[in-house]
């Protein structure tokens, strides 16, 4: 009979030990471990389940459960010993990563090891019971049995398979969402930030930065340090996600840019109104029709809403660009750009919330929903921060109808080829109903918190899982439950100066930049302060 010792969420060790098959509540975990045998050729070690174990006959790396008692490390090394009749080094092992994974009564927080070995096929010797064979293979064998269905791909394989990979991130601006040293060798961006490898153009504000003038000597500065990289790693890989800086790395053809998602499809998913279009049969969408912002007209719109109050959103914009407030004939006369086309709705008192996904091209990971701070300012609606607490009060009949649809749209956008991450928009009104508003095809501002807790929970960055999802990897078994934080973005100290007991994160933008530099983040709901929409 086994038996477990239990844990916390934050691997606290519990005074509860349990025998295997008990049924664990959520917040109680058993440690699990991969172990992985790599020898000098860059060959793995793996086995064959036998054919009377669950999933029989499939391929995988050794794995199981630690005993009361034993570290994760510890029971690595036994499992290995027990499977193959062979030792490994504990003092060698090298920890490839570690997450939370939430399964119904009995959560488990999985530790992958590596281990360096050569030994010989003929000299493992593996228990019958457990498993049928087991062979030195390559990486590419071990991806052509994954893609014949016939490798269990667990958490952090890609990882395993590609150890020796590099990635450098192109941008503007990095900050700790997309650019980050957990992952990335290093970066090269416009401005300066704190992550390791970082390579960058100036530390001195650049005026011209929309000019072609400035666009060619970057370009010029890009293509020049990818190449003395490259020049040094045959292996490495770069990626960028702003549209401007991809444009600038198409026609570098000796430079080795990954590219994904394809430029047309992003751009129809940037448009508000393309998407609502192409969604209207699957969720649920509050009345609205198009108006040209030159033809706007007070008393006719409120004849056509119903109501005199409304709003008017524009075809694209992040963080509430282009999004206003109208009540009174005056109102209307505050829309700065005329020349672009409206969304008009009318106004339903709500609550804006969002949740982040990664479509990948063998599994989608839901991450946890959040509240959204919108601020109301000279009748502008302005995205200010996220709050990943006040979900906990939402119904589990609204949170279930968030997971439903945000399927419905996952399956959607993968049928169209989108892959990576993908933050959906929906807003709850005052009568507990659900209407979807837009989807953001990129990374949003609270990426970042939730990067944080990938990195605590999961060992993983969602810059790293954007990267295996967009360039079709294998993701694995991540689950983040929960965030319990709250942040707003702050372009300076005296921001939101009512606001106390919060904690500063520098995000790494170039302070002089005019954008966000630093969020305050607070252990804490804060949504109902009353200058965020909200509906209490």
């Amino acid at each position: 009979m086994e038996y477990w010792d239990l844990y916390d969420r934050d691997r606290n060790k519990l005074s509860k030990v349990v025998k295997r098959g008990d049924k664990l509540l959520d917040n109680e975990y058993h440690l699990v471990i991969n172990a992985w045998i790599r020898n000098k050729k860059g060959e793995f070690l793996i086995t064959q389940r036998a054919s009377n174990k669950s999933h029989p006959l499939m391929w995988e790396c050794t794995g199981g459960s630690a005993l009361k008692g034993e570290s994760s490390l510890d029971a690595a090394v036994r499992e290995v010993r027990e499977e193959l009749g062979i030792d490994v080094s504990k003092s060698k092992a090298k920890l490839i990563g570690s997450t939370t994974r939430y399964y119904k009564n009995c959560p488990d927080i999985l530790d992958v090891f590596l281990f360096e070995s050569d030994v010989s096929i003929e000299d493992v010797f593996y228990q019958e019971e457990e498993v049928s064979d087991a062979m030195w293979a390559s990486v590419n064998k071990i991806n052509e049995l994954f893609n014949e269905g016939k490798f269990e791909a667990n958490a952090f394989f890609s990882r395993v398979l590609s150890l020796n990979e590099k990635v450098y991130y192109i941008g503007f601006n990095a900050n700790n969402a997309i650019c980050n040293e957990n992952f990335f060798s290093g970066s090269i961006s416009l401005y300066p930030n704190k992550e390791k490898g970082n390579i960058y153009y100036s530390h001195k504000f650049v005026e011209d930065t929309k000019s072609s003038l400035f666009m060619d000597k970057y370009k010029k500065y890009i293509y020049d340090n990818c190449r003395k990289i490259q020049d040094k790693d045959k292996n490495v890989r770069f990626i960028c996600f702003n549209e401007k800086i991809r444009n600038l790395c198409k026609d570098m053809n000796d430079i080795n840019v990954l590219s994904f998602n394809d430029k047309d499809l992003l751009k129809t998913l940037n448009n508000k109104f393309k998407v609502r279009d192409l969604l209207k049969d699957e969720v649920s969408l509050i009345d609205y029709f198009f108006a040209s912002g030159k033809e706007l007209d007070y008393d006719l719109i409120k004849k056509k809403v119903g109501a005199c109050k409304f709003v008017l959103q524009g075809e694209v914009g992040a963080g509430g660009d282009n999004t206003y407030l109208i009540e009174n004939k005056s109102d209307l006369l505050r829309i700065s750009d005329k020349s672009l086309n409206y969304c008009i709705s009318k106004y339903i008192k709500h609550i804006p919330l969002n949740i982040t996904l990664i479509i990948g091209e063998y599994e989608t990971i839901y991450l946890p929903i959040s509240a959204q701070l919108i601020a109301l300012t000279d009748k502008k609606y302005k995205y200010v921060g996220a709050d990943f607490v006040y979900p906990d009060n939402l119904s589990l009949e609204i949170k279930e109808k968030i997971i439903s649809d945000s399927k419905k749209i996952a399956s959607i956008m993968k049928k169209m080829g989108y892959r990576g991450i993908l933050g959906i928009d929906f807003i709850l009104s005052s009568d507990n109903k659900l209407y979807f508003m837009e989807i953001n095809p990129r990374f949003q501002a609270s990426s970042f918190l939730i990067s944080l807790y990938l990195q605590k929970y999961c060992s993983m960055d969602i810059a790293e899982l954007h990267y295996l999802a967009a360039t079709k990897r294998k993701i694995g078994g991540i689950h983040l439950d929960k965030i319990e934080k709250s942040f707003l973005n702050c372009n300076e100290e005296q921001e939101f100066a009512d606001f106390s007991d919060y904690q500063v994160i520098d995000n790494g933008y170039f302070k002089e930049n005019n954008t966000s530099y630093y969020r305050k983040v607070f252990n804490r709901s804060i949504l109902l302060n009353k200058i965020f929409e909200n509906i209490d």
